[in-house]
């Protein structure tokens, strides 16, 4: 449960000392004519009011910063909009405080009142702890102990020490929050501040508790309460007994902890403290749920529920539903229970609340399971296992050293590449020149046979330069995949890095970090591939062979894809005798094999498909076998599969490609095993991959229990985490993001997110879809995809009526000249080369669609008439607008025609046309066309060529008040005045 840090108290004052000093200042203020005195009274009358009168309090501070502001008491306009930031804080209303104090900082700097600024730092210090944002928490109160220092204000002092203390709590960091504590304790002492003692030793007992140490908490805690029961503190004696009723639910002592719990809800709601209130009310809840006391613990979790919606906590009302759902359950309501769980569940997704979202779905796979709905059961019960792993992992190992090491690792590929290829061509050149030298000496020895000859070296020189070719299209083909198989991950791996850079204070997200891991891990994969050929080519790849249990090694690799057939809801299948094969083996290598073979099975097969790995051993010979339903390889292809890389399928959709290296490095690893490798294959039908090793065995035995395994997924798709935006998506420009790459489009996302409404594609075709159905203000797109890739849907919008006023911006990793004048033309209006700087791409977006905007407003201008090429960008919309330009000129003075004779004019449907026009003018065709007449007939106006109603009536206007009321709207003044 969230804990309310006693320090956020700083700012209270006392509580109220007696009637009689609230009548002597509201006397004060009703005889005074004097502002400055009015505003005196009205702020020490705030100091009695807010904590047994909340509305009272919020008067008069609404009316002291009324009458500050009509003063020249800088002062006192600061201090008034201080405590109304603070009785907002207070109150828990967070974003309204921050802009009160961002209106007294303005003032407090101006005229350099160094008190007022600290108590300013000292309030959003308190605001971000309690937004969770312990960073910029952190900072403010640094930034107020700097100010207090400069000040030699020992109670400031006393007071940031202490708030510096309370975010170290909530960071976790308790060693750094008792020091700063013991300083601040000690420093209130010296002062003789007994509330402000007794606050530290309340925090010193919180932190005890979280270190469960319960005793030493209490001692802590009562030392406080003493001194707050004496001089009446409310919020401080609240704050104790909060802590005082966890340390007795932890202990067991159930009604001690229900005593305590009420006594605090009466001060907090006493207080208006709403936030803290429901947290006392969960607490409640949770405790009568333990004594099955279900009816009580509904009433206290519906008031965490209304209370955490009123004040728009995420995490509240994600709990609330959960734990209601809980006591519905219990009760036997299982309706009621499982609808309870899905709100939950719904407000934890939106709000990445992941936390939420696993106990949410623990709880949803009971209810099912329940119910008899296995699969929605299982279902749950999975995403609560993925969450809970997440969640729980441990902290990732520093990954400087290993990105050094890839990126010199991919500087020797190259060279080995490069060496590889230079190798190959020398053979084949060697070839040529033997084969031109046998012709020469068969041409001399025998003459008869001159003519087969010359048509035999024909031949082998075609055959030769046939094989130049395709080797030099394989190597291009090849440098171009990996080029894009490396840009890609180091892509994601350089962006967060040199966001980091840019800003070392912010650190990186863990979902950032999870990212560098997977690409870093996915360019090693890669450059061990390049390096095991090389070793092979050279004979330096030997095997090293150590005792091991055989089987037990291919549990362990097959076991590696059953995430990923569940998540893809792939039926994987896992057959491997319940033996131990104990033998003399490379354990690496076997890996390798069946990592390759597996890999390139999941890659060619669909969701929802088949793929099974069988294993047997007989007569010392092991056989593995890989088939999945997949798409099926030619037959005519079939033998060139094992060639060095050589790719069945080609393009640019990239729907399977990959280096081209996998099955070649598994056929030299078994053959380096003294084994075979054969594969069948049918179109749309599958592929089936067999190995033959020769192990020999040393023991054999049967295990007593069979940990071998079978899955049968249901294609739960894995979740991007939801990064929640505080601005309006409602008022930001849209923008459709077309990436296959789920860490590319996650990357790309979080640099635009903040200043734009994004929305996904995984391919062309869907973002086609999207792009039809709700026109975005740009799109970003890849080249290389599956299904459709980004040239071909850049060419259908953009020959699209409806979408070719769209902006288009091309992503690819082909950095060739001739790849990016490809993009540019097809119609894209702008090309980046991956890897990019996300300020690159957010300054071209924001050009571009700045332009729009600027081009649109060409047509609210009050000139009459209108050229399209200074309004359009391509043909088509050119060609369109001047079509709707001549058809307004020859129409516009027949008051018949409107926006639906203007549709059958131009083929359009209602949607289509006002989409289009919206787009291209940001006017609806009812506004274009009534425009389009009004500066017609300023035209003629202007011109003194008829009277003001004869005008009207020429332009196509019969209601001649109408005429007059639009063009005061649009011009400023009437007709007649113009």
């Amino acid at each position: 449960m969230k804990q309310l840090h006693l320090l956020g108290l700083f700012f209270f004052t006392s509580l109220l000392f007696s009637q009689s000093k609230i009548d002597s200042l509201q006397r004060v203020y009703a005889n005074t004519t004097l502002d400055t005195v009015k505003i005196k009274a009205l702020l020490e009358l705030y100091k009695y009011h807010r904590y047994d009168s909340p509305e009272k309090a919020k008067e008069v501070l609404l009316e002291s910063i009324q009458l500050s502001n009509n003063t020249e008491h800088i002062d006192l306009q600061v201090t008034s909009y201080n405590r109304y930031a603070e009785f907002l804080r207070t109150q828990s209303y967070n974003d309204s405080a921050i802009s009160i104090y961002a209106i007294s900082a303005k003032l407090a700097e101006k005229a350099n009142l160094q008190k007022s600024i600290s108590d300013i730092f000292n309030g959003l210090g308190y605001i971000y702890l309690r937004k969770g944002n312990y960073k910029k928490a952190l900072m403010y109160h640094q930034k107020n102990l700097e100010v207090s220092i400069k000040m030699k204000d020992t109670l400031r002092m006393a007071w940031s020490y202490g708030a510096i203390g309370s975010v170290y709590n909530e960071m976790g960091e308790y060693t750094k929050a008792m020091e700063n504590y013991v300083l601040s304790s000690k420093n209130h002492e010296g002062l003789k501040n007994l509330r402000d003692y007794a606050i530290n030793f309340s925090n010193m007992g919180m932190l005890q508790r979280k270190l469960e140490n319960y005793d030493s908490a209490k001692q802590y805690l009562k030392k406080s309460d003493s001194v707050f029961n004496e001089i009446n503190f409310r919020p401080g004696r609240a704050f104790v007994l909060t802590n005082l009723a966890l340390i007795s639910s932890k202990t067991g002592n159930l009604e001690e902890a229900i005593d305590f719990n009420k006594q605090a809800l009466a001060n907090y709601e006493h207080m208006g403290n709403r936030s803290q209130a429901a947290e006392i009310n969960y607490a409640l809840g949770n405790i009568y749920f333990k004594q099955d006391k279900l009816n009580l613990a509904l009433v206290h979790f519906q008031k965490k529920l209304q209370t955490s919606i009123d004040i728009k906590d995420s995490t509240g009302i994600s709990t609330a539903y959960r734990v209601i759902g809980d006591c519905h359950g219990k009760l036997g309501e299982a309706s009621k229970s499982k609808s309870n769980y899905l709100k939950a569940l719904e407000v934890a997704i939106a709000s990445d609340n992941r936390l939420g979202q696993m106990r949410t779905y623990e709880s949803l796979a009971k209810t099912y399971a329940k119910e008899g709905n296995f699969t929605k059961a299982y279902e749950s019960k999975n995403q609560y296992a993925i969450l809970r792993d997440s969640l729980y992992t441990k902290e990732k190992r520093d990954l400087a050293t290993e990105i050094e090491a890839k990126y010199q690792n991919e500087e020797q590929t190259k060279e080995i590449t490069l060496l590889e290829s230079e190798k190959e061509l020398q053979t084949l050149q060697l070839t040529k020149r033997v084969n031109e030298r046998n012709a020469i000496i068969a041409f001399t020895i025998i003459l008869l046979l001159l003519a087969g000859l010359l048509y035999n070296l024909y031949r082998i020189k075609q055959k030769t330069n046939k094989e130049l070719r395709e080797l030099d299209r394989l190597k291009s083909n090849f440098f171009a995949n990996i080029s894009h198989e490396f840009r890609t991950p180091l892509t994601l791996i350089k962006g967060p890095i040199e966001q980091m850079e840019q800003n070392p204070s912010e650190g990186l997200q863990l979902e950032s970090i999870k990212m560098i891991r997977r690409n870093t891990n996915r360019v090693l994969q890669l450059v061990n591939q390049l390096l095991d050929l090389s070793k092979i080519d050279k004979n330096n790849l030997k095997l090293e062979q150590a005792e091991g249990e055989v089987f037990k090694c291919l549990r362990g690799a097959a076991s590696s894809f059953a995430s990923h057939a569940a998540q893809r809801g792939i039926d994987y299948k896992v057959q491997i005798p319940h033996e131990v094969l104990w033998a003399s083996f490379d354990r690496d290598k076997l890996e390798k094999i069946v990592y390759n073979l597996l890999g390139n099975a999941f890659k060619f097969s669909d969701d929802g498909g088949t793929i099974s790995f069988s294993v047997s051993y007989l007569n010392d010979d092991l056989r593995l076998v890989v088939s999945d339903t997949g798409k099926g390889i030619p037959e005519e292809k079939l033998p060139f599969i094992f060639d060095r890389f050589y790719q069945v399928q080609g393009g640019t959709t990239r729907e399977h490609e990959g280096s081209g290296i996998g099955l070649s490095l598994s056929k030299e690893l078994v053959g380096l095993m003294d084994g075979t490798i054969t594969a069948t294959s049918e179109i749309n039908k599958g592929t089936i991959f067999t190995v033959a090793l020769p192990v020999q065995k040393i023991k054999t035995g049967t295990l007593k229990e069979a940990p071998a395994f079978q899955t049968d997924a249901s294609g739960v798709m894995e979740k991007k985490p939801y990064e929640f935006n505080l601005k309006d998506s409602g008022t930001l420009p849209t923008l459709l993001l077309v990436e296959d790459n789920p860490d590319m489009s996650f990357f790309i996302k979080e640099h635009l997110q903040n200043r734009y409404n994004v929305k996904e594609a995984t391919n062309g075709k869907i973002g086609l879809a999207a792009a039809r159905k709700n026109p975005p203000d740009l799109i970003i797109t890849d080249v290389m995809m599956p299904v459709m890739d980004g040239v071909e849907l850049c060419k259908t919008l953009k020959s699209d009526l409806d979408t070719s006023h769209i902006p288009i911006v091309m992503l690819t990793a082909k950095a060739g000249v001739e790849n990016k004048i490809e993009g540019l033309e097809t119609g894209a209006d702008d090309y980046l080369t991956k890897p990019f700087e996300p300020k690159e791409l957010l300054a071209r977006v924001k050009n571009l669609i700045e332009q729009r905007r600027k081009l649109r407003e060409l047509f609210v201008q009050s000139e009459s008439t209108i050229d399209p090429k200074m309004v359009t960008v391509t043909s088509l919309d050119q060609k369109f607008m001047e079509q709707v330009l001549t058809l307004l000129e020859e129409r516009h003075f027949d008051a018949s025609f409107g926006t639906t004779q203007m549709q059958e004019a131009l083929a359009m449907s209602k949607t289509q046309l006002h989409r289009k026009l919206k787009a291209l003018t940001n006017e609806a065709p009812g506004e274009l066309l009534r425009n389009f007449r009004l500066k017609r007939a300023a035209q003629l106006l202007t011109k003194k060529a008829d009277t003001v109603t004869q005008i009207a009536y020429a332009v196509g206007f019969n209601n001649l008040s109408y005429f007059a009321k639009c063009f005061k709207e649009l011009y400023g003044v009437p007709p007649s005045s113009y």
